[in-house]
């Protein structure tokens, strides 16, 4: 079995050498290096905290022990973020073990020398690292950023939005580890049961939120993929507030419901158990991989009946239309998800939320003209503060949800409803 650590260092290679997502290079790690749950849970916490702390981290290598990690070799600018990660951002690891196993890997993957570098450099950040964060300011919007470790557009986009004080309300929270939560798949009869039982039995405790009533949030050390729960389908990962979108259609029994892009398959499925059964759904996704992926989720939750287009929305068959019901989860940058995907702070410019906004505003065009005479359609946003939240504009709206992570809500999200004339 491999080390904790070792995974960690493993995810920061793959996501800083081969540019891999995060979440998607640990899935494959942990598999490989067949960790147990709790060590699982420890090796998440330290990928996730050195890839979202990428910044600071190296800011304060740079300014305690004068070298530029992005001027090493990738083994050692990991080894030395992983290292820097415990020791700056986490409470429970002594200095000592946090600076000698980041060294120890280093060794491991390149010998003494390497490991002589990250000792020295971690030695000096172990010295005076907390005070050096302590004493960083954080009066302006790029110095929340550095101190939070994100980059300087989103601090100053959701200021700009939110006020100073909640955008850095929002910054921390998407600091935190992840909320684990799934949904109880009502298509299985006796799911809640089975899975309240199979996670009780793996020592977890799970809490409940009215707002969306067949959300479990699971706090313990468990890996939901590796249920006999997830297996049969009585149970779908997802989040909280991606739980409170496929509500807002009010979908039912004998009504034709669009799911324009419907993969991976979980607020899909949602609307088939909302529906009773997936008749009259059609879900649409334009990537054949994605497809495929969709069509195993679906027929997992046991979802029959329903119809898959692998299709790009803007070029929807004309065939498509008169739907009662249309939910546009729609491409976007995902600012509310930067808790779950570390990266993704990363991988996101200013730039991308104009452009996407221009995208779902020309889904939301095309897709209102699909709708049945008093028809519904939900767009739905995993984002926070940015234009995006207005690509509905034209179109009258008669409600708006904004759920954020900062008031208690799990993810980030905007949904926009917008209803045809009769």
């Amino acid at each position: 079995m491999t080390d904790a650590r070792a995974v960690a260092l493993d995810v920061l290679l793959r996501v800083d050498e081969d540019g891999a997502w995060a979440d998607r290079a640990f899935a494959t790690a942990t598999a490989r290096a067949g960790l147990d749950a709790r060590d699982r849970a420890l090796a998440a916490r330290l990928a996730a905290g050195a890839v979202k702390g990428r910044r600071l981290l190296d800011a304060a290598v740079l300014a305690l022990a004068e070298r530029d990690p992005a001027g090493l070799d990738p083994v050692c600018r990991n080894a030395v973020r992983l290292g820097a990660c415990q020791l700056l951002l986490l409470d429970r690891v002594p200095p000592h073990a946090a600076v000698s196993t980041a060294v120890d890997l280093a060794r491991a993957r390149r010998g003494a020398g390497a490991a002589g570098l990250v000792n020295a450099l971690l030695r000096r950040v172990a010295d005076g690292g907390r005070a050096w964060v302590d004493a960083l300011p954080d009066a302006t919007a790029a110095e929340a950023a550095l101190r939070r470790s994100y980059p300087d557009w989103i601090a100053e986009a959701w200021s700009t939005v939110y006020g100073p004080v909640a955008a850095r309300a929002l910054m921390d929270a998407g600091n935190e580890p992840p909320e684990l939560a799934l949904r109880i798949n009502r298509l299985r009869d006796g799911a809640a049961e089975r899975v309240e039982d199979e996670l009780a039995g793996l020592g977890a405790t799970l809490r409940r939120d009215p707002d969306a009533p067949d959300a479990l949030v699971v706090e313990g050390a468990v890996d939901l993929a590796a249920t006999r729960a997830f297996a049969a389908g009585d149970l779908v990962p997802m989040s909280r507030s991606a739980q409170r979108i496929a509500p807002l259609l009010a979908p039912a029994s004998g009504m034709r419901v669009l799911d324009a892009c419907a993969a991976p398959g979980g607020k899909a499925g949602h609307l088939a158990a909302l529906m009773g059964g997936g008749t009259g759904l059609v879900c649409v996704e334009r990537d054949p991989g994605r497809a495929g992926q969709l069509a195993d989720a679906l027929r997992r939750q046991g979802v029959t009946g329903h119809e898959l287009v692998c299709q790009d929305v803007l070029r929807l068959d004309v065939a498509l239309t008169g739907f009662d019901r249309i939910l546009l989860d729609a491409p976007c940058t995902g600012l509310g998800t930067v808790g779950s995907r570390p990266d993704l702070r990363w991988r996101r410019e200013a730039a991308d939320a104009v452009r996407l906004a221009a995208l779902q505003r020309r889904m939301v065009d095309l897709l209102v003209d699909r709708l049945a005479p008093g028809g519904v359609l939900v767009l739905a946003l995993c984002t926070l503060g940015t234009a995006e939240a207005e690509a509905a504009g034209g179109h009258p709206a008669d409600l708006r949800l904004e759920l954020r992570p900062d008031l208690g809500a799990g993810e980030g999200f905007v949904a926009v409803r917008l209803s045809a004339a009769p």
